[in-house]
């Protein structure tokens, strides 16, 4: 194999490895820099989250539920990420989740959306492409194993 074809080709190990590393890094990060303390906080933590996260969208109820879905997403939803189990409904919640944080810090002007909008945008991908071959959802949901 030459220089150019190594660097331009694809190949099953390079994609499944690259979603796997894509998986594990940043669910893992999720759930370690934002999730674990939100999860393990209890009912007061989640209803100022959803009251925080809430407010700029006009809702005024459920807050405690709101919260605790928020903390579940960047802790539970996150660790399914990372072993690839119930990959695309646990990505699509965390993008919700990352979303609504982003328009959070966008519309009250209270820090930086970017992390926000990074998480969102990895997971959304993650909830397009795929698990991988490397995944609890491939070993368990594939015919084809």
């Amino acid at each position: 194999m030459n220089f150019s074809s190594w660097v331009f080709s694809s190949t099953n190990l390079s994609q499944n490895g690259g979603i796997l590393l894509l998986r594990i890094s940043s669910g893992g990060l999720l759930l370690m820099n934002h999730g674990w303390d939100k999860i393990i906080s209890g009912a007061d933590k989640w209803t100022g989250l959803g009251r925080t996260g809430l407010m700029p969208l006009g809702i005024e109820y459920f807050h405690t539920f709101f919260g605790f879905m928020a903390a579940f997403s960047e802790s539970i939803c996150a660790v399914l990420v990372v072993f690839g189990l119930l990959t695309r409904p646990a990505a699509a919640l965390i993008t919700v989740t990352m979303f609504v944080g982003a328009n959070f810090h966008i519309s009250l002007g209270k820090g930086s959306p970017e992390m926000a909008l990074i998480y969102g945008i990895i997971f959304l991908s993650i909830g397009l492409i795929n698990p991988g071959k490397y995944s609890l959802d491939h070993f368990i949901f594939n015919k084809d194993r």
